[in-house]
């Protein structure tokens, strides 16, 4: 009897293998989708043999590899093991690409890709011929926002005049803010980046710059780069030594009287260089040599004088 049961059991394994070797699940290694938008994560399955009339009785979706108990809850299913088929959605935002499974498609759709949802995924497909599963994952990435940028005047540190703050938020992973010169030397190591995450799990980064006095460098940039190490953004901040920075009021207090004394004081200049000039004209003309001998033209002649001379 025990013999019996042993070739029973050494028979039946073969035949499982056999069975589920029929069906190949094949999904994509890797999927990048987009914090907000749509996703999908694609996966086909096919048979080793031609098969005519293939059903699928299951295909199931779950998101982990590791659950409570071993056991990795679901988030859609298709059960067509009792005519007509079921589709469940267990989890919100998840459904099948394609509920008709044209092609032999079986991607798992995401309505609205969040955070969370970034992870490992398997598919499991049952078919009345045998069956089989592959795993997934999707990767979430989320674009920083434009950097903005401040700056502090300290006047309690002794040796910092002033603190460049740079802040970038709505990235996903986390990313660096670094720091260049208008030389492009890079000052990425002298500043201290703070990274703090959002109720999305979306990442806000924020710089600060510390500038020693005596500082005369006229701006720094603020770059923001991804995870990946790709150039998101980046904003010009011009120092206090620029003369876009604002102006002291006390030295524009001393500068414009300054400016209008000098002003009348070249004025007065141009007045005195042009009366100079015209008095040295009229003392020129003064000093023109009149004729040797001068002399009164006679008066024209009369009628009655030149009849007497004749």
């Amino acid at each position: 009897m025990a013999s019996r049961i042993s070739l029973f059991v050494l028979l039946f394994i073969p035949l499982c293998s056999a069975a589920d070797s029929f069906v190949k699940v094949v999904c994509d290694r890797s999927n990048v989708a987009q914090f907000g938008h749509q996703s999908m994560l694609m996966c086909v399955f096919d048979t080793t043999q031609n098969i005519p009339d293939l059903k699928i009785t299951l295909v199931v979706w779950r998101k982990g590899t590791r659950g409570i108990k071993g056991i990795v809850p679901p988030v859609v299913v298709y059960d067509a093991r009792n005519d007509p088929g079921e589709l469940k959605i267990l989890q919100e935002g998840y459904t099948f690409a394609d509920t008709n499974f044209n092609n032999r498609n079986v991607s798992l759709l995401i309505s609205n890709t969040k955070v969370e949802e970034e992870g490992e995924y398997s598919c499991e497909v049952t078919t009345d011929s045998g069956s089989g599963s592959a795993t997934t994952r999707l990767k979430v990435t989320a674009r920083y926002n434009y950097p903005t940028a401040d700056k502090t005047l300290e006047k309690g540190r002794s040796n910092v005049d002033q603190t460049l703050v740079c802040n970038a938020s709505g990235g996903y992973p986390e990313g660096q803010l670094r720091w260049f010169d208008n030389y492009k030397t890079d000052w990425t190591k002298s500043a201290k980046l703070t990274v703090t995450e959002d109720e999305n799990g979306l990442f806000m980064l924020s710089s600060e710059l510390p500038l020693l006095k005596g500082s005369t460098l006229p701006e720094y940039t603020c770059v923001v780069y991804n995870a990946s190490g790709g150039k998101e953004g980046s904003i010009s901040i011009p120092t206090e030594h620029t003369g876009a920075s604002k102006a002291n009021p006390a030295t524009s207090t001393i500068i414009a009287p300054v400016v209008v004394i000098g002003s009348l004081i070249v004025g007065l200049l141009l007045a005195v260089i042009i009366c100079k000039k015209r008095s040295q004209q009229r003392t020129r003309d003064d000093i023109t040599p009149t004729a040797p001998y001068p002399y009164e033209p006679p008066p024209a002649y009369s009628v009655e004088t030149r009849d007497n001379i004749a």
